[in-house]
């Protein structure tokens, strides 16, 4: 919109204030989420730029709404609207303008004096800092691009680029799955992507195992999200929203989407037309309507690299049972605490080059398990070698 404010330098007031930054960096092409939501500054342009609003249309479609400051011909305040859809880290958007309106001057119905000028197009490469393109029809303005940052975002929120940043804080624990079988008729091998979602955090996970040991392209969403390397005839790929250590950014949804594993241009594994869904109970638990599944991929603490590990937990009528795997770690002895208390050893032994170990609780207790006599839905969930040092770590969900 063109307005004209006195005095002119009122928006660079207004940028000078803004004093809370954002501190967080990602990785390239983040998800652009509620959290885009500030004042972006035009840093190579004098008191100029963007105060952009994230907001949701028709049901839930994602838009951006932004007001461009910039300044006009008699060097007066010009305030361009831009409204347009979310896609990645873009935001392809329409560009208004309005003319001939007097200050404080009474609403007419209609928009006869806003009229469609060009477009701006704003792509993020992290929460900080992106690029703005515009092309228009005006003789002043023109076309052209630059850079923004930054200055401001909401109160107390963090900017991950990742999609857990849109996830209400209401949101119920979620988990889903999809098998993954061979693309050919005469093929071998199986997989399967695993998908959670809590109020604080997303993971998604996809494995693969029975196929040649090599490097695999991950395509989710008819799109490229890294390499699954398979060793000694098992592999994983893992992604995790907020970021953390090594694992993967989750900067895309991968439900209702279509999920394979390439070897260069030939697809070896696919979820064919099956989307992630929950999880399909087995023969007695269809039955119970109170079944309950919990599973969460346990962090690297960085004492011990490379070392992985899940606990689950499930609850079927008056059956209950615990377990917790890790895997590339050294042979030996390694303890299980719950809430602080240790509750068994994890021997890991080597299997034909693999090593790995497994502790599994039940109740009521079943022949080569331990009595499961506690409840870890909720509790800290760690895993500490010999030296007492916890090398694997999780809070387990509640529900």
């Amino acid at each position: 919109m063109f307005i004209s404010i006195k005095p002119k330098r009122i928006l660079g007031l207004f940028l000078i204030c803004s004093l809370f930054f954002s501190v967080s960096a990602l990785a390239a092409n983040p998800l652009i989420t509620r959290h885009f939501s500030g004042i972006w500054d035009q840093p190579e342009q004098e008191s100029q730029g963007i105060i952009l609003q994230i907001g949701e249309q028709d049901g839930d479609k994602k838009v951006g709404v932004a007001y461009w400051f910039t300044y006009g011909e008699d060097l007066q305040t010009t305030w361009f609207l831009a409204v347009g859809p979310v896609s990645g880290n873009e935001i392809n958007m329409q560009l208004y303008t309005a003319f001939n309106i007097a200050f404080m001057e009474d609403d007419v119905e209609g928009d006869a004096n806003v009229e469609l000028v060009g477009t701006l197009d704003l792509v993020f490469r992290n929460c900080n800092h992106g690029i703005a393109t515009y092309d228009t029809s005006e003789d002043v303005i023109g076309s052209g691009e630059f850079p923004i940052k930054r200055i401001n975002s909401i109160y107390r929120t963090r900017c991950s680029g990742g999609i857990s940043d849109d996830t209400p804080s209401d949101r119920k624990p979620e988990q889903l799955e999809v098998r993954l079988h061979p693309a050919a008729e005469d093929g071998a091998g199986e997989g399967k992507a695993k998908f959670w979602e809590r109020s604080d955090r997303s993971d998604f996970k996809v494995e693969a195992e029975g196929i040649p040991d090599g490097s695999y392209a991950l395509m989710v969403c008819e799109e490229m999200r890294g390499d699954l390397t398979v060793t000694a005839g098992e592999g994983e790929l893992a992604f995790r929203s907020p970021a953390h250590d090594e694992i993967l950014e989750l900067s895309f949804d991968p439900r209702a989407c279509k999920i394979e594993l390439l070897n260069g241009e030939d697809v070896v594994l696919t979820s064919g037309d099956a989307v992630l869904s929950e999880k399909e109970k087995g023969k007695k638990d269809k039955e119970d309507k109170d079944g309950i599944e919990l599973e969460v991929d346990l962090d690297n603490t960085g004492i011990l690299d490379g070392a992985k590990g899940e606990a689950e937990f499930e609850i079927y009528a008056d059956e209950s049972e615990f377990s917790v795997k890790i895997k590339q770690v050294p042979v030996g002895s390694y303890t299980v605490k719950v809430d602080g208390a240790d509750v068994g050893i994890i021997e890991v032994v080597e299997d034909d080059g693999d090593f790995e170990g497994k502790i599994k609780f039940t109740d009521p207790q079943r022949a080569d398990t331990l009595l499961l006599d506690f409840d870890p839905r909720g509790m800290l969930i760690e895993i500490l070698n010999t030296d007492d040092l916890v090398i694997l770590n999780a809070l387990f969900p509640e529900m």
